[in-house]
């Protein structure tokens, strides 16, 4: 993701705690989070591994996230990423 010179470079952790936030108040509420992006690029892992190939997604509008099911921590998912052997997918 490209960033502009005038703007610093977020903090992961508080980044994700946010997102973390965000998406458990959508759930616990049944809503939906409804975003405007300006020319955001992400890059997606297709499978779990350090050396997985990557799907480049990209935004420039309103992006609508719904989230289906049960409550639980961002983290875990990322430690479950970290714990996961890269041969697997």
């Amino acid at each position: 993701m490209s960033q502009t010179a005038d703007m610093p470079e977020p903090d992961a952790d508080e980044l994700r705690q946010t997102v973390e936030r965000l998406l458990d108040e959508t759930v616990e509420r049944g809503d939906s989070l409804d975003v405007v992006i300006e020319d955001l690029a992400v890059d997606v892992p297709i499978y779990f591994g350090d050396d997985s190939p990557r799907a480049r997604w990209r935004f420039d509008g309103d992006v609508t996230v719904t989230v289906d099911g049960i409550r639980g921590p961002l983290r875990e998912w990322f430690d479950l990423h970290e714990e996961t052997p890269s041969d697997s997918h």
